[in-house]
């Protein structure tokens, strides 16, 4: 890909200062200039070869290999980013905010981001939220082992997240025993979650178009500092656009589809998204890339939904979600699978997503909880939810002990394209 990865957004915002506004249009410049770092990343990743750490690039050099910090690497392109975010905090009139842009500023020039991470997820909540720099994520465009450069610029929105809050509250009360306890880090008390009313995606996030995200992802940096979910209310109407409505029109007939509004199914990929995110906080498994290696991350996404969706039936007993609710998650999950699986196909882009929904898909109509006739999906969403249990139980046990070749076997059963509608 060659186009810019830089994506706005113009959403309706809550009355702002004035001092708010300047600072807010300041990170907006700040994340802009991120996009032709990672754009750089991307066109080396092919001759990058491994190196133990995700923030170094590795080049060859008089013949021999060496690797570079990216601080180093992309000096002359971070120095501007960095003096945007030194502009910031100089105007912003809130004082930990503004410590904490000095901070990220001094991570991306000199590479001490876990110092930035630590800063940004103990500060209180404040109106304005960027994110900024490298990011150890599941980004198969740089091999899965390095820390893509990626920004999201927002502005909170308090009432979405007082909703998600509630999500997030119900999910974690209830203490998931895990399979093999010494293997998971327990850090549940620890996470935070807020929803934006987004600006801007930069680099990887304009790639990917993420409407939720539960960072960091490094282990160590969990269990010492916490995570934090962030969901995209706004960004949502892009997938509903290219992935959510296209498939549905697709693959459901014309009297299933009677029964959903727009409405429905925009609320329910929200819904499913924030539930995944959450359901990260009990996937954190120490040593499962260890063994898993490459084929981690589509098992470990596929088993965030899946568990997502188990954690919706809670909600559903408390009254919080309706019937009609849950159904419409299911729907718009098959949907976004059935679009990424297509993608894929012509593209190879976010394959690991598209594994997982091949997973889920096949192992559906193994149980007889999907059926096909004649190219549409026949859903029987009584025998999804029960089937939940089982692929559940399979995904985490590879998780929390499986080896590659268990997941290798795993895949050669359920992940076959073959057999798709």
């Amino acid at each position: 890909m060659s186009d810019l990865p830089l994506l706005e957004f113009n959403p309706k915002l809550p009355k702002l200062s004035k001092n708010e506004r300047k600072v807010l249009d300041l990170l907006v410049e700040a994340g802009k200039l991120i996009a032709p770092i990672y754009l750089e990343q991307e066109k080396q990743a092919k001759n990058d070869s491994f190196s133990s750490s995700p923030y170094t690039v590795v080049e060859k050099v008089k013949g021999k290999l060496v690797a570079t910090p990216y601080h180093v690497k992309y000096a002359k392109l971070l120095k501007p980013v960095a003096e945007k975010l030194e502009e910031a905090a100089k105007v912003s009139d809130n004082k930990q905010f503004a410590n904490a842009l000095k901070v990220q500023a001094k991570a991306l020039l000199d590479g001490t981001y876990e110092k930035a991470i630590a800063t940004w997820l103990k500060m209180p909540p404040y109106i304005l939220d960027i994110s900024i720099g490298p990011v150890v994520y599941f980004d198969e465009q740089l091999f899965f082992a390095k820390a893509s450069y990626q920004a999201w610029v927002g502005v909170i929105n308090e009432k979405r997240t007082k909703r998600l809050k509630l999500y997030e509250d119900v999910a974690l009360a209830t203490h998931r025993k895990a399979l093999i306890p010494g293997e998971r880090i327990e850090e549940n008390h620890l996470v935070k979650s807020k929803v934006d009313d987004v600006l801007l995606f930069s680099g990887l996030m304009a790639r990917t178009k993420f409407i939720g995200v539960n960072l960091p992802n490094d282990l160590q940096w969990v269990k010492k500092y916490g995570s934090e979910i962030t969901l995209f209310e706004n960004a949502n109407d892009f997938r509903m656009e290219e992935q959510i409505i296209p498939a549905f029109n697709k693959f459901f007939s014309p009297g299933f589809r009677q029964g959903f509004s727009r409405e429905d199914l925009r609320r329910a990929s929200l819904r499913y998204v924030a539930l995944h995110e959450i359901a990260h906080s009990y996937l954190y498994y120490k040593n499962a890339f260890t063994k898993l290696q490459d084929l981690l991350p589509a098992l470990y996404e596929l088993s965030a939904t899946v568990l997502g969706m188990r954690i919706a039936g809670s909600l559903l007993v408390k009254d919080i979600i309706t019937d009609k609710q849950l159904v419409s998650m299911f729907v718009t999950f098959i949907c976004r699978s059935f679009y990424l699986i297509e993608q894929y196909k012509k593209t190879k882009f976010m394959g690991n997503y598209a594994l997982g929904g091949v997973i889920f898909i096949n192992f559906m109509l193994e149980n007889g909880a999907l059926k096909q006739y004649k190219g549409l999906a026949i859903p029987n969403f009584v025998k999804m939810f029960v089937s939940l249990h089982d692929l559940f139980y399979i995904l985490e046990k590879l998780l929390s002990s499986g080896t590659r070749k268990d997941a290798v076997d795993f895949i050669k059963k359920y992940g076959k394209l073959t057999d798709m509608i």
